[in-house]
């Protein structure tokens, strides 16, 4: 694909709008592709002549650079997809484990062919099935490390009993499969013959490449260089994984000493864990006899009274909850403070107010409010500024207006009046309301009206 098409392409689909990122120019573009093929080696461009349509319809030919992705592209692009579905893909199993050493015995069969593509093509299936059992691997040592992590702090037989399922089913006899083919592998990585069976199957009578079909030797011949190169590099990888020195381990992130270590300390905190368990094993024999014992004597025994809870506390201790040294403490000794006791009599009662004036003033409010905005019986209209003698008239008529925003009138309802419906009366603005004996007034921003329900007010 040209330049242009790319430049039109990202602006038109790979923007982020809402966050305002500028359209990218052409000169960054041809910068991004600049680094992406000279130093990424991502991509690589040609020369093609190329048909452009003018604006009269005509077109135009010209001579442009015309971009590939290549191999090594496709790959970085594939990695990149599998760091991101890592977590949901990375499995530890044993046929990945079998199928892994089914291809290390088929690769260093000295019968297994190679004038197709297909030896190959086991060699690249057994690079990558090995990838994925190295990441089952680390799973794998990840979860036992989990597991002694939680019977470090909890000492229990189902924790214990779950270690010792997988060291015995799945870890142990993993580590011992790819340990058994350390040999092959290393032998492999020596011999140089390997290497040229697989370059040399690699350009098999079913290759593909163009530099075969047009009997291009130059490219042939760095091709083969590059897959033996290519191979010794694998091979090397994989013999570092299985060696045991100390260097190797401590540079390898895939070797396989990494699981042993996990599980050494997984046996150990099995003994551990038996120790733990043996030590707290009650000898049910002679506590039976004990039992016994105490059964036959236990009329002539003298059991004490409960030391009270508080014992401990009355002296200075390390350890206040310890009652076992109790016994030996000795006495106690408070000193005695004189309390008077004072006696209530009626003198002392409240004083308690007649609240014959709260009835008063309560209806004396209930009569001012239906002279004032009471039209009949069921409603009542404020529209017009009020003068009131009673606070609590005055309140109420406030607390009402607050009803104009409530979904529901269940907490509204005056002197025990239920409450229907408050409207707002849009025509009729600022109300004010005005308690005799008062220097401030409430102004109400609106007019409303109120519909009661049946009964009475």
């Amino acid at each position: 694909m040209t330049l242009q098409f790319l430049l039109h392409r990202y602006n038109a689909n790979y923007l982020d709008v809402d966050e305002g990122e500028p359209v990218i120019t052409e000169n960054v573009l041809k910068h991004i592709m600049l680094i992406l093929t000279e130093q990424a080696k991502l991509v690589e461009q040609t020369s093609r002549k190329v048909r452009l349509r003018m604006k009269n319809g005509n077109y135009h030919i010209r001579q442009s650079i015309i971009y590939h992705i290549t191999s090594s592209g496709i790959e970085y692009l594939n990695l990149m997809q599998k760091v991101v579905d890592a977590e949901n893909t990375v499995t530890a199993n044993i046929n990945q484990i079998n199928e892994y050493c089914n291809l290390i015995d088929l690769l260093a069969d000295q019968r297994t062919e190679t004038q197709s593509t297909k030896f190959y093509n086991y060699f690249a299936q057994m690079l990558n099935t090995y990838d994925d059992v190295m990441k089952g691997m680390h799973k794998l040592d990840n979860d036992l490390d989990q597991l002694i992590n939680d019977l470090n702090f909890n000492h229990g037989s189902k924790e214990a009993k779950q270690l010792q399922t997988m060291i015995n089913e799945k870890a142990i006899p993993a580590f011992q499969q790819l340990l058994a083919k350390a040999p092959k592998i290393q032998t492999l990585a020596n011999s140089e013959s390997f290497r040229n069976r697989v370059a040399y199957s690699q350009q098999g009578e079913d290759d593909l490449d163009t530099a075969r079909a047009i009997n291009d030797q130059h490219a042939i011949t760095q091709r083969f260089r590059q897959t033996q190169a290519y191979v010794k590099r694998q091979l090397d990888r994989l013999a570092k994984s299985l060696d045991p020195s100390t260097s190797a381990i401590d540079n390898s992130l895939d070797s396989v000493y990494l699981l042993f270590n996990t599980i050494l300390k997984a046996i150990q905190i099995l003994s551990q864990e038996y120790e733990h368990i043996k030590n707290q094993t009650i000898d049910l024999k002679a506590l039976t006899s004990k039992i016994d014992q105490l059964l036959t004597d236990f009329k002539s025994l003298n059991v004490p009274a409960q030391l009270p809870r508080h014992l401990a506390q009355d002296r200075l201790l390390a350890d206040p909850s310890d009652l076992l040294d109790a016994s030996t403490m000795g006495p106690v000794e408070y000193v005695a403070n004189i309390r008077i006791k004072k006696i209530a009599t009626e003198n002392d009662n409240p004083i308690i107010v007649d609240d014959h004036l709260g009835k008063i003033t309560t209806q004396t409010a209930l009569d001012e409010i239906k002279e004032l905005i009471m039209r009949d019986d069921l409603h009542a209209v404020i529209d017009h500024d009020l003068e009131f003698k009673t606070k609590i008239a005055r309140d109420e008529i406030v607390r009402l207006y607050s009803a104009t925003r409530a979904d529901h009138y269940d907490s509204f309802a005056p002197f025990g009046r239920n409450v229907l419906e408050v409207r707002i009366i849009p025509e009729i603005s600022s109300i004010r309301l005005h308690c005799a004996g008062e220097m401030f007034s409430v102004f109400l921003p609106q007019g409303f009206e109120i519909s009661f329900a049946e009964g009475k007010i």
